[in-house]
């Protein structure tokens, strides 16, 4: 008996299996996203809870903390989107969680006065996703977002 020739092995892999990179980066996109949204209804439901200082009243540097908490509730929505996408394997996905965690990594900077340490750790989380969507896995030659 001569053995069956195997199957040409099909070059789409799920999308989970090109880079655990990506995967961990969109569920980091994911939990991202969710901590954006607590940080809007913060801002949303508490006004006082982001205040350091009395000078600075019913705004947030720049925005009053009703438009920084629908800034934030809208951003992480976004985020939640394209974590989701990102895991299924969204090259578009991955494209706007780069911008969104770009985003995100931004608006944090306003939020150093008040809650450093949050701060800094969703910093770390957005470079962290940025990186995971941005790096090549090194095991599929020339797979870039």
């Amino acid at each position: 008996m001569q053995p069956e020739p195997s199957a040409p092995e099909d070059d789409h892999k799920p999308p989970l299996e090109q880079s655990h990179w990506v995967a961990f980066a969109g569920i980091l996109l994911f939990l991202s996203g969710l901590f954006d949204i607590t940080n809007g209804f913060v801002a949303l439901l508490d006004n006082g809870y982001y205040e350091t200082t009395y000078d600075h009243g019913q705004r947030l540097l720049i925005f009053n903390y009703d438009a920084w908490g629908w800034i934030w509730i809208v951003i992480g929505i976004a985020q939640l989107l394209a974590g989701v996408g990102v895991l299924v394997g969204s090259r578009a996905a991955r494209i706007t969680g780069i911008v969104l965690a770009s985003a995100c990594l931004v608006g944090q900077l306003m939020f150093l006065s008040a809650f450093p340490w949050w701060s800094v750790v969703t910093m770390a989380l957005s470079v962290l996703v940025i990186f995971g969507l941005v790096a090549e896995p090194r095991h599929i030659p020339a797979v870039r977002v």
